[in-house]
């Protein structure tokens, strides 16, 4: 489970580098300064949608998805790959509905002292990544939901799922790609590239700081 994220670009900054290292036309329609750090469902994030063929757009939307608000039904804010394979209604919105939530960082939780610490996990040598997503509209607006799979070697002693990560052009390539073929792209990060792993000094709460005393 991924359940908070860290992105220190803005919609302007994502756009400008979409455009210097991607071919394609890239519109940007993010209006708002978002959340940086610490980024917990229900916010308000950026993410980028394919168009059409080499035309993609960056907008702002909701992370998690609600089917049923009055309710008070669950907030799906990641989506098992295994799930989405095996679901037909998942299978659908994966087909039709794939999107890129951009990151800098993401955290996960590991127990030290007794007490669940944040651990920062960074990429090594990539300032951004992209999280492959799917997503629903509802009431004019869209919401996202991050697709994880199983850990890779570094995850694995955190945590038992870690989020879909894509660099720059696969990440394009997961939006253009047929949906079975864009499956495949939903996998454990490659080990050969290094992810840095350090305790979120700026997230930790006075009880998590004193149980690493």
């Amino acid at each position: 489970m991924c359940s908070r994220f860290e992105n220190k670009e803005s919609g302007i900054s994502i756009f400008e580098k979409l455009k210097k290292d991607s071919m394609g036309n890239f519109i940007l329609e993010a209006d708002e300064d978002t959340k940086k750090i610490n980024i917990a469902p229900t916010n308000r994030i950026i993410s980028v949608f394919r168009n059409k063929k080499d035309e993609y757009s960056i907008k702002n939307v909701f992370w998690g998805i609600q089917f049923d608000k009055q309710a008070k039904s669950p907030i799906i804010f990641n989506s098992r790959i295994e799930t989405i394979s095996e679901k037909k209604y998942w299978k659908q919105v994966f087909s039709k509905s794939r999107c890129l939530i951009p990151a800098t960082a993401f955290y996960e939780w590991k127990e030290i002292n007794k007490t669940k610490i944040p651990h920062k996990i960074e990429i090594s040598g990539n300032e951004i990544f992209y999280i492959a997503s799917i997503f629903i509209k509802s009431d004019d607006n869209i919401y996202n939901s991050m697709i994880t799979t199983t850990p890779n070697k570094y995850i694995k002693p955190i945590h038992n799922r870690m989020p879909v990560i894509l660099g720059t052009q696969e990440a394009l390539d997961f939006l253009e790609a047929e949906p079975e073929k864009a499956m495949k792209f939903c996998k454990p990060f490659d080990e050969k590239v290094e992810m840095k792993i350090e305790i979120a000094e700026e997230i930790l709460t006075e009880k998590q700081k004193k149980a690493l005393q």
